[in-house]
Parts: C-alpha cells; structure tokens; sequence
C-alpha cells in the first residue's frame, strides 16, 4: 500500500506542483528542502466476514505537511486534501476502496535556528490487493 500510495500522490500535478518529488515515509531530513510531507501508517486492521479475513484493511496515514513558513505548510495539506479526500482509486496491485481526511492540526517547532511549520492530516484509506 505504501509505494501505490507514494506513486500515486507523485503522479498528482496539482501536489507535485507544491512538494516536487518530496514525499517520503517515516523520515525527513532536519534542514531539508519544503515544502515537503512525510507519511506514517499509523495503524491498520484487516476486515473479517463470517468466512474469514475479507482482504481489505483499513489504515490510518499519517501525513506531516512540512513548510518554512505557516503558509507554505497550509498550502501543502491543502493540496493533498484536494486529491485524496473522497478518493477511489486502484493504483498497481492495490485498489484504494475509499479516502476520508478524518483530523488535521497544526504545529511549529525549532529547527536549526529558525521556526518550521507542520500540519498534519490523518487519512482513514480503505485498500485490498487486487485480485
């Protein structure tokens, strides 16, 4: 799920057009370039039926919307909202059944001198291999 994930979101010239090519998971270099978002699964619990697993399961991801300025930040979520909220989509051997924005917050911190800004959106995604 994660590189289908990541391909995905590359592959979106309105995110692309705001992050580039910085989509990443788990990590982000301290003093590296943003606007940039980081992913984490947070959690994910596969979907039973009265036969047995179903194959889906669903996630919760982490994302960490990163920005030199509050603004920068912002403008990052607001692109990755745009096309992931309400999505559907197969994506490789992955189908994504559905994406819901289901939190967002805002922080700042001190970085190597200076203020960097997060905004973190939670997305609940419903996905199975494709059979």
């Amino acid at each position: 799920m994660e590189v289908q994930l990541t391909a995905r979101l590359l592959s979106e010239a309105s995110l692309k057009a705001v992050v580039d090519d910085r989509i990443t998971w788990l990590r982000r270099d301290q003093g590296g370039a943003t606007p940039a978002i980081v992913l984490h699964r947070i959690d994910g619990a596969p979907d039973y039926h009265s036969l047995g697993p179903s194959g889906l399961v669903e996630s919760r991801v982490q994302a960490d919307c990163w920005g030199a300025t509050y603004a920068e930040a912002k403008a990052a979520a607001t692109a990755l909202k745009a096309v992931m909220s309400g999505a559907r989509f197969a994506q490789g051997v992955v189908r994504f059944d559905a994406v819901f924005v289901i939190d967002e917050r805002d922080q700042t911190f001190d970085e190597t001198g200076g203020a960097i800004y997060r905004t973190s959106v939670d997305l609940n995604i419903h996905h199975a291999l494709v059979a």
